[in-house]
């Protein structure tokens, strides 16, 4: 039943909790028909994110498999990034996402980091990771290696520059390839005639 509510949610932002629990007829057991707004909010506290983090990974992985991506030289396209979201001002929250702060003020909002894996041609989330303002985007994504398939070319943005990442990220499996910007700051040489360039 919860599973449904928080799809509904997703889909739903705008209304509120109990509204979308009767709209989509969802009954607790017993055949109630309505649905005490403080009861749906206990139900999805019991559900935990486990359960919907299984949701996501399994409908993610059936979408993926199912569409027919086009590749590039043999690759599925992939990006990751990183964003990070608000959420409600409680000290529950307050307790999990630590505020990061500015200039020694805190935020308004606690907030979540999270690291999204998406193919490319269809924009379709494949694997993602979430943390709090405390964890680099690195860290997160390093979650991501297990789950990227081989013949991919990940495209990352340049905060992603960590050997220990990228050198992860290419030996987990077959053809796990990457692309990143080179950032200004680095210089080039040639060397004699060969193609090889020197980065320092």
């Amino acid at each position: 039943m919860m599973v449904w509510c928080i799809v509904g949610m997703a889909l739903e932002r705008k209304e509120p909790l109990h509204q979308i629990v009767n709209r989509l007829d969802i009954m607790l057991p017993g055949n109630r028909p309505f649905v005490a707004p403080s009861a749906v909010i206990q139900a999805r506290q019991r559900l935990g994110s486990e359960a919907v983090r299984r949701v996501f990974t399994k409908t993610a992985q059936l979408w993926h498999n199912a569409t027919p991506h086009p590749h590039w030289c043999g690759l599925t396209l992939l990006a990751i990034d990183g964003v990070f979201w608000r959420t409600p001002d409680t000290p529950e929250n307050d307790a999990a996402f630590p505020r990061q702060t500015h200039a020694g003020n805190p935020a308004l909002y606690p907030q979540v980091k999270m690291v999204c894996q998406m193919e490319l041609t269809s924009h379709l989330l494949t694997a993602a990771a979430f943390g709090t303002m405390k964890n680099s985007e690195n860290e997160l994504a390093e979650q991501l290696i297990e789950q990227t398939g081989d013949n991919t070319l990940t495209l990352m943005d340049k905060g992603y520059y960590s050997l220990g990442l990228l050198n992860a990220w290419s030996l987990a499996g077959e053809h796990r390839h990457w692309m990143i910007p080179l950032r200004k700051e680095r210089n080039m040489k040639r060397s004699e005639n060969w193609v090889k360039a020197i980065i320092w």
